[in-house]
């Protein structure tokens, strides 16, 4: 077995005795456009994966009225961005946990319960993952990984036979439909 494995799996046991992370129940109900306005969309930490899903996402409407966007980006990718907009968040991503540029940036994310949270880590990310469980929503939605079960409760298969774009507008279509 893998020590970065066996120490996740520690890690993740020790949050879940002390209650900063919780198993959610299999069962959801997608709200209909009027209950939903807030939905937060974390960007994937590593390069390759960001500029693919910033291509997957560049005809899709963040434009709608009664919906605020927040994205969570790492501050690493902020030059790749020309919007300017007050609901880019700008994190650093740590080994284990995520650091925020803005302290009232993190305060409005904590504070304000979220409708729907996306991952669009294909990978598995502990720190993001940890933030993740720590924010209130009814519905979080990630990919299907070894721990997701513990962090989302809508989790989608990346497509391992077609591309990662596939697997970015199987999200776009969900959050289309809301």
């Amino acid at each position: 077995m893998n020590f970065n494995l066996s120490i996740i799996r520690l890690k993740i046991m020790f949050y879940l005795l002390i209650g900063k992370i919780r198993n959610f129940p299999p069962k959801i109900q997608l709200p209909n456009n009027q209950k939903v306005k807030n939905i937060a969309i974390f960007f994937p930490t590593d390069e390759n994966s960001f500029r693919l899903s910033l291509y997957s996402f560049r005809k899709f409407d963040f434009n709608k009225e009664n919906i605020t966007y927040y994205f969570i980006i790492n501050q690493k990718f902020q030059n790749m961005i020309s919007l300017s907009s007050p609901n880019m968040i700008f994190v650093n991503y740590k080994k284990n946990k995520i650091k925020f540029c803005n302290l009232e940036q993190e305060n409005l994310l904590v504070k304000n319960k979220m409708d729907i949270i996306v991952d669009l880590n294909l990978d598995f990310s502990f720190g993001a993952s940890k933030f993740i469980a720590y924010l209130k929503s009814n519905i979080k939605i990630g990919f299907q990984s070894r721990f997701s079960d513990y962090f989302y409760n809508l989790q989608l298969e990346s497509n391992d036979d077609g591309t990662i774009e596939q697997s970015y507008q199987r999200i776009q279509h969900i959050l289309g439909s809301l």
